[in-house]
């Protein structure tokens, strides 16, 4: 049997002797049991709570097609800390008649009463998480009640880590017990001239730009945004609510919550009851009277603009993600940012509206209705036209057959090692019933089976059915004819899906501003297409990114 083994660790604070310890143990459990380990993934200080492990998708993929018959583990934690997650793993393993082996709990998906060990340890995996989520969450705030910092960088102040000399850690350095904010003189100055130029009348997209001109670093060493000065007033977000620079640090504001679908951490609010306020007067940064100043600029412009929706009936005036048709497909042809909703009416680059024209210098403005009108036009009239659509199939085929003439060699080289592994294999096997037996038997027989896995997965990599996908070109484009049909309908109707059909036709367009014109460039995808007809059966192929035919220019 062939096996591969996954091994993880949780956090920065281990090293990769863990991740050595634990692949030791599995490869000495694979002798015992007379298996032979062809792959090794690993995840680097990364959560087992998290699903975004680079080594585990891997893993999973191979597995999913059938590069190994049995996964090691050093234990089922290091598969997953999530008690669902680690059965739906083990319930896909045991369908592909796979195998998992933690190789320190004991555990074996195919021994008797494996769901009663796999429940019992992933209760515990659970409850091991909860338990140290308590106790950082405890030992934080003991933290933030001594002044310590107890989360992320602010600007404004460095971090001074406070070292326990009589403790090391694994690198042998000096444990670091707790991390204490100072003031950045450099950076308060800049904390001080916002607030400053906020209370004179600036707004925050002009600060943000001004501080962009000036070559300012954010607090992450980017660029600035307007949301990043003025942030939310109720959440105490962006610089002009952060009560940081008047010397009360606020911990414990929000947490964060797994969405349970998509894996994805959402922020909630806590109760102020659960808020902790710890006055610190020697972090001060903003005088009182400009802080004041500040708030009350706040407030007033908050006055106006709920005066300015009631006026409009429109309580909802900011637009919302995925609203419009073009929502998420526009990017800027300069900078490379989204084109967003502007003022509600027009569209405009992000990345000059929130950050200033020294991070983008299109400042063109064209108004929604323009773009939508112009954009499903083109789209329906000159990029898939009949003709146009016919030139696609044809483009189409032949890029699948460069495909397949480029691949062939690869294909090619790959049959001849299989062939000469399997040779080897057979030769020794007769040898070995012969009795004719060396000391190197053994290793020569693993190295022709690991090389004998190896060019099967070559061979897999290099099969494109292009044959079969060319017969489904036809049917492929009418469904690009009926994407294409009664596209505004369509937007009416669901505008993400309207959307989606848009994504699959062009991809992303790309506006380029000349001069005080725009103008739009698109184009028809050849992946698109492929993807399209391979959604008909059960095709799977790798496609390489970018592939598409030359850009449609038109104004706007």
């Amino acid at each position: 049997m062939q096996a591969a083994i996954y091994s993880r660790f949780s956090t920065d604070k281990q090293n990769e002797s863990s991740i050595e310890d634990q692949v030791r143990n599995c490869i000495r459990h694979a002798e015992r049991m007379q298996i032979q380990v062809i792959q090794e993934y690993a995840d680097k200080a990364i959560s087992g709570t998290s699903k975004s492990r680079p080594g585990f998708k891997d893993m999973l993929a191979a597995a999913e097609r059938g590069e190994f018959e049995v996964l090691l583990v050093d234990d089922l934690s290091r598969l997953s800390r999530d008690e669902v997650e680690t059965k739906q793993v083990i319930r896909k393993f045991k369908f592909r008649r796979q195998r998992i082996i933690g190789v320190s709990d004991g555990y074996d998906s195919n021994t008797k009463g494996e769901k009663i060990q796999s429940t019992m340890r992933g209760l515990i995996n659970e409850m091991y998480i909860d338990d140290l989520r308590e106790k950082t969450h405890r030992g934080l705030y003991g933290k933030a009640m001594k002044g310590f910092s107890a989360g992320g960088r602010t600007y404004g102040y460095k971090r001074s880590p406070i070292e326990n000399p009589a403790k090391l850690d694994v690198n042998g350095r000096p444990e670091i017990i707790a991390v204490r904010r100072e003031i950045n003189e450099e950076e308060a100055r800049w904390v001080r001239q916002s607030f400053e130029w906020f209370v004179a009348g600036h707004t925050p997209k002009r600060i943000a730009a001004e501080l962009n001109r000036l070559a300012v670093p954010s607090a992450r060493g980017g660029t600035w945004t307007a949301s990043s000065i003025y942030g939310d007033m109720t959440k105490g977000d962006g610089m002009l609510n952060n009560e940081i620079y008047i010397g009360k640090y606020l911990w414990n504001r929000s947490e964060w919550i797994k969405n349970p679908d998509s894996g994805k951490r959402k922020r909630l609010d806590r109760k102020a009851s659960e808020r902790v306020v710890v006055e610190l007067p020697e972090l001060r940064i903003v005088p009182q009277e400009l802080w004041d100043a500040a708030k009350a600029r706040q407030h007033e412009i908050r006055e106006k603009s709920a005066a300015l929706r009631k006026a409009l009936n429109n309580p909802n005036s900011r637009s919302h993600t995925g609203k419009y048709l073009f929502s998420g497909l526009l990017k800027c042809g300069c900078c490379g940012a989204n084109f967003t909703i502007w003022g509600s009416t027009s569209y405009a680059c992000a990345g000059n509206v929130h950050r200033g024209d020294t991070v983008c210098s299109n400042r063109l403005r064209v108004p929604r209705r323009i773009v939508e009108e112009r954009l499903v036009e083109a789209i329906n009239e000159d990029l898939f036209s009949d003709e146009a659509v016919d030139l696609l199939i044809k483009e189409t085929s032949r890029h699948l057959k460069q495909m397949q003439e480029e691949r062939t060699p690869e294909s090619e080289a790959a049959q001849q090692r299989l062939e000469e592994a399997e040779r080897t294999i057979n030769n020794l096997m007769t040898a070995i019933k012969a009795g004719i037996i060396t000391p190197t038997t053994k290793a020569e027989l693993e190295q022709a089976e690991a090389e004998q896995a190896r060019a099967k997965v070559a061979l897999q990599t290099c099969a494109v059915p292009t044959d079969n996908l060319i017969a489904l070109l036809p049917r492929a484009a009418g469904q690009y004819r009926a994407l294409l049909k009664n596209l505004r309908d369509t937007l009416q109707r669901d505008s993400a899906q309207a959307r989606q059909c848009l994504k699959t036709l062009v991809g992303d367009i790309r506006l380029l501003p000349q001069g005080k014109v725009l103008f739009a460039e698109l184009q028809r995808s050849v992946d698109g297409l492929i993807s399209l007809a391979a959604r008909g059966g059960p095709l799977n192929i790798r496609l390489v990114a970018g592939v598409g035919f030359e850009p449609t220019t038109f104004r706007l």
